[in-house]
């Protein structure tokens, strides 16, 4: 018998049946394992993806609502610069209403004080004409020109009885 052969074909036989196990332990541990760990990572990557469209879909949402918001702020601002011009009219208006009325006023109360001076003025001018007239009456009248004075008084004043 030719041992050189048996032993060779004992080590074709031993790796054979090395290689035979070490799929089968490769199809009963390994492939399984990769399997669900590539199933976990593809389950993973899906959930990963909806995430980020669930984001994207936000994200578009919310320029959308930005957008909006603006043109809101747009037309609030237009409407409050409305609201302050009428405002504003309605205010300048009535400030000249109150103006005029009392320029009006202040020309009365001007017309009033000007009729007041000028009546203290022919009063003060009347006062000292008379009190020239009666300095120069007095500084001029003699007796026989204050006798005829009394007697034309007294006269007048019998006219009147």
């Amino acid at each position: 018998m030719n041992y050189e052969l048996i032993a060779i074909w004992s080590q074709v036989v031993c790796f054979i049946a090395f290689a035979i196990f070490t799929v089968w332990i490769w199809q009963r541990a390994v492939t399984p394992a990769i399997a669900s760990a590539q199933e976990a990572q593809n389950q993973r990557l899906a959930e990963l993806e909806a995430r980020l469209a669930k984001m994207e879909a936000d994200r578009e949402e919310a320029r959308g609502a930005a957008a909006r918001a603006h043109e809101e702020a747009k037309l609030i601002v237009s409407r409050v610069d409305d609201l302050v011009a009428r405002e504003r009219e309605k205010y300048l208006a009535e400030i000249r209403s109150e103006g005029e009325r009392e320029l009006r006023s202040a020309e009365g109360e001007l017309d009033r004080a000007r009729h007041a001076a000028r009546e203290r003025l022919r009063e003060e001018t009347l006062a000292s004409a008379l009190e020239i007239a009666r300095s120069r009456a007095l500084a001029e009248i003699d007796a026989s020109a204050e006798r005829n004075l009394r007697e034309r008084f007294v006269s007048a004043l019998g006219e009147i009885a």
